[in-house]
């Protein structure tokens, strides 16, 4: 939440600052990457709160036990895995994509 809170405030400034539109469009572009993984990681977390079989699945997958910044750690590597498909940018892409599936089919595996 700090970098998301950075971000804005910097966008903000620019915004301000009537700086270039360019950069200003990178830069949320940015936040709404980072918003999605944030989001997603918080989805995850919830539901893993309450399903024994997710955290089991993270754990296997060696990202640790389940706490917020290991969920988070995963979210964050499968979403830089992901692209962006046509029509649709990275954002939706990671907001959409199911994380609880792999965690899941590593647990059915054994």
């Amino acid at each position: 939440m700090v970098e998301i809170n950075d971000l804005r405030r910097r966008i903000a400034k620019l915004k301000f600052e009537r700086a270039s539109v360019t950069i200003i469009d990178e830069l949320e572009a940015q936040l709404r990457i980072l918003k999605a993984i944030y989001d997603s990681a918080t989805n995850l977390y919830a539901a893993g709160e309450t399903d024994p079989r997710l955290q089991e699945g993270l754990r296997d997958q060696e990202f640790g036990s389940w706490t917020f910044d290991d969920v988070y750690a995963y979210v964050y590597e499968q979403a830089v895995e992901l692209e962006a498909s046509r029509g649709q940018d990275l954002a939706t892409v990671i907001w959409h994509h199911d994380y609880a599936a792999p965690l899941l089919n590593a647990v059915h595996a054994k």
